[in-house]
């Protein structure tokens, strides 16, 4: 295990926690959970529908993931302001003023208003927003956030891979435990944990089996590409002819805290310590196959 660990801080950006011993090509990227709200955040919204759009907790979950000799990278904003987990230009264009240089690419999240810019909460479908973004605003929150967030994950794995010959990324999330009403499974009820590969395509197989694996070792659920086969952060980094394994990990939010009153559960300590381990038999992974 390592013992030395520098942490770098992009203020209101994000956050990086650097092993300097024992390191492994290996990132957890915690997009979803940052609650540094900027000044000029506004939602018609009650604070508890704008709270509850926060993957909670994630970054504490994955926190002894540096021990183990893997960096961890935090996303300081929450994605009720810009959606680091979207694409960029994932845009109902009904809720855009002004013009835009280059065609968007709207999807079904987006038109459901979950999208870039949320303006729905994914539970009780409450609205987050009651007009549209002006350009002017969606250029200064892709530039000042989106942008550097990606940037530096696109540069430590752009690191790993020149020394290493290799990069592992995970993207970590957390879920509801049963579908809300704007989401793609409405109603349903979800595993312990869902690992997310865009069905094959950002990553080797043996990384996600290895994950499962070690899950499902745990005594936990653990299913692949079952509710959520990954999103825009192994989309936009994962290009496994390129050497680059991208996968994201949904943890049920129940498992390890009230959903209701956003206590931490009992079962909190518990669960980080199998990260925690899953970090440890990954870099036994990654360490074996350069071996």
């Amino acid at each position: 295990m390592t013992s030395t660990i520098t942490e770098s801080h992009q203020p209101g950006v994000l956050r990086k926690r650097t092993p300097t011993e024992n390191a492994v090509p290996l990132i957890f990227d915690i997009p979803r959970s940052g609650s540094d709200f900027p000044r000029e955040y506004q939602a018609p919204a009650p604070f508890d529908a704008v709270r509850r759009t926060i993957s909670m907790y994630v970054e504490d979950l994955y926190a002894g993931v540096p021990e183990h000799g893997a960096t961890w990278l935090y996303a300081l904003f929450p994605n009720a302001y810009i959606d680091a987990n979207r694409h960029e230009l994932d845009i109902d264009p009904a809720w855009l003023e002004g013009e835009w240089s280059e065609p968007l690419e709207t999807s079904d999240k987006s038109l459901r208003g979950m999208g870039l810019i949320p303006r729905v909460c994914g539970k009780g479908d409450v609205a987050l927003r009651d007009a549209p973004i002006s350009a002017a605003d969606l250029r200064h929150r892709l530039d000042h956030y989106y942008w550097p967030y990606h940037n530096e994950l696109a540069a430590v794995l752009a690191g790993f891979r020149e020394q290493y010959g290799v990069a592992y990324h995970i993207s970590c999330h957390s879920m509801s435990a049963v579908g809300g009403k704007a989401v793609a499974d409405p109603g349903r009820v979800r595993s312990d944990f869902d690992i997310g590969t865009r069905h094959g395509a950002t990553t080797a197989p043996e990384f996600a089996e290895a994950v499962v694996e070690c899950l499902k070792s745990f005594g936990y659920d653990a299913t692949l590409n079952e509710h959520f086969a990954g999103a825009e952060s192994v989309h936009k980094h994962g290009n496994p002819d390129g050497g680059i394994h991208s996968l994201q990990i949904e943890i049920n939010r129940s498992m390890y805290m009230d959903e209701d009153s956003y206590r931490r559960g009992e079962r909190f300590t518990e669960i980080q310590g199998h990260l925690s381990q899953l970090s440890g038999k990954l870099a036994e992974f990654i360490r074996g196959r350069s071996a």
